[in-house]
């Protein structure tokens, strides 16, 4: 059974789909891939935010990135 889940469709800005696709590294990778690069970048900062410094909660580290 393979890892991805079922596709899903989505509705980007214009500023938005330029990003994507200059992050796509001249072609060689799919906006797909790109997005799931995306989302693996916030997952992982999500983490290491999970994690409390010195003190700090994690919900108040997470308000201070404006999330």
């Amino acid at each position: 059974m393979s890892d991805y889940a079922l596709p899903v469709s989505v509705s980007i800005t214009q500023e938005q789909l330029a990003w994507l696709d200059a992050r796509r590294r001249h072609g060689s990778l799919s906006r797909s891939a790109a997005l799931r690069q995306v989302l693996d970048a916030v997952i992982h900062r999500e983490a290491l935010v999970a994690v409390p410094d010195r003190g700090s909660t994690a919900s108040e580290a997470v308000a201070g990135q404006g999330w």
